[in-house]
């Protein structure tokens, strides 16, 4: 009998297929990075055999929206008014401090927390995207990589033709990747012009790449592009050609009914923030009547200057609570729904099946959780535990591609000390030019 890469023994295994199976003691084999067996004794043998006893197992998390980098501002500016803490602080900051450098010390910082909160999945815009992409191979997460794209200079480029020949070039180096998927990212309809985002919709059509936006974010935002146009963001999306399966539309709070019925109509996935979005008070999107018009949504956290954090348990948590709230209807979103949201939904917004839940031929993307703690105990429902009791410190090993990245809290394939170093001895530097508002 020829012998496995992985076996994880003994665990209750949440496997999130099409019917909940769970199996209270089982086993998972993995072989070149996919799940090879799923069974309640395998015999299988493995050059690594994981023990799993007391553990929950369950499908490494897919955070839908971030911007790595700017962990490195988190805290930087809270209690603003968004237009005060954007224009004010984050992009001040951004245009003194953001370089290849930043990006490497904020992407590992933004990284290592996720790895150690259960994320082994996430989708980023922000700039030098080639450098992200390289801190992720160095880590082993799985990433989906969009440069901005904006009308105006960026850090990493000095106008938006620059940066469609800086995406069409790490596109290509990077598309036969096995953990990076490049992005065709237009930061938005506010920042990009008709010309410009015409120019990122023909390169992701030619490229065959998801393309990722943010839309409707903010009440403002909306109000500008009716008075310069006369059309909500998502009907002048569709007037444009933009909207199409391949694209996730991140927040998505401002909507009318009409622009729920277009985002369903073609397919465009959904990432939300609802955390960032409680925090900058720029709304609440309406994700059950998304929902229940049939729009793919995953959950994202935004990045970690406007969240703080980067831990998609919290998310979880939130977007049950949020929405039983706004509508008063405790069965809103219930708990399996909350964390379809950020994994096997998610994987749609991806556009990978073969993500977001433990099935057999899918990516060995799996996290196991400790459930040897006070707030775990007792255990009745598991899916409720998740996304009501459970956080990202309760993560106790990660495996991505079939690769163990975490194990029993500790990193194997970086030094956790070197990137929390890297990363005060820039806060330092940052913290100085911290405006006093």
């Amino acid at each position: 009998m020829s012998q496995a890469d992985l076996l994880i023994k003994n665990g209750l295994i949440l496997t999130l297929d099409d019917n909940f199976t769970v199996l209270p003691q089982g086993d998972i084999v993995i072989n070149q990075g996919q799940i090879s067996e799923i069974s309640a004794a395998s015999q299988t043998k493995a050059a690594q055999i994981i023990d799993a006893s007391g553990q929950l197992v369950m499908p490494g998390l897919i955070n839908t929206h971030t911007h790595a980098a700017m962990t490195l501002l988190r805290g930087a500016a809270d209690d603003l008014p968004l237009d005060i803490w954007w224009h004010k602080v984050i992009f001040p900051l951004e245009k003194k401090f953001v370089s290849p450098e930043f990006v490497r010390i904020g992407a590992a910082l933004a990284i290592l927390e996720m790895i150690k909160s259960g994320t082994t999945s996430f989708l980023d815009m922000y700039f030098f995207s080639a450098e992200t992409a390289e801190i992720c191979r160095q880590f082993g997460i799985r990433a989906w990589l969009g440069e901005a794209i904006m009308d105006f200079p960026t850090p990493s480029c000095k106008s938006a033709e620059e940066t469609l020949n800086y995406v069409r070039a790490f596109a290509n180096h990077y598309r036969a990747d096995p953990l990076i998927t490049p992005v065709i990212a237009p930061h938005a309809p506010y920042t990009c012009n008709r010309e410009n985002l015409l120019k990122a919709k023909a390169l992701a059509d030619q490229l065959n790449l998801p393309l990722n936006m943010h839309v409707a974010e903010t009440a403002e935002e909306v109000a500008n592009l009716r008075l310069q146009t006369g059309l909500t963001p998502v009907v002048y999306l569709e007037k444009l050609g933009l909207l199409c399966r391949r694209l996730s539309a991140v927040h998505c709070v401002h909507l009318t009914t009409e622009e729920i019925k277009l985002l369903a109509h073609h397919q465009v996935k959904v990432c939300h923030c609802g955390e960032s979005n409680m925090k900058l008070a720029s709304g609440n999107a309406p994700i059950v009547e998304l929902l229940q018009a049939g729009v793919t949504i995953g959950l994202g956290t935004d990045g970690a200057a406007s969240n703080n954090n980067l831990d998609l348990f919290d998310e979880m948590d939130v977007v049950a609570k949020l929405h039983k709230a706004i509508k008063h209807d405790p069965l809103a979103i219930n708990a399996k729904t909350a964390l379809g949201l950020a994994t096997t939904q998610a994987a749609k917004v991806l556009l990978r099946p073969d993500l977001g839940s433990l099935i057999i031929g899918n990516k060995a993307d799996i996290i196991l959780l400790n459930l040897n703690t006070a707030h775990l105990t007792p255990l009745y429902n598991p899916y409720s535990h998740l996304v009501y009791s459970a956080g990202g410190s309760d993560v106790s090993t990660v495996i991505i591609n079939g690769k163990v990245i975490m194990k029993d809290r500790r990193l194997i394939t970086i030094d956790e000390t070197e990137v929390l170093t890297k990363a005060r001895e820039l806060a330092v530097k940052i913290g100085q030019s911290l405006p006093r508002l």
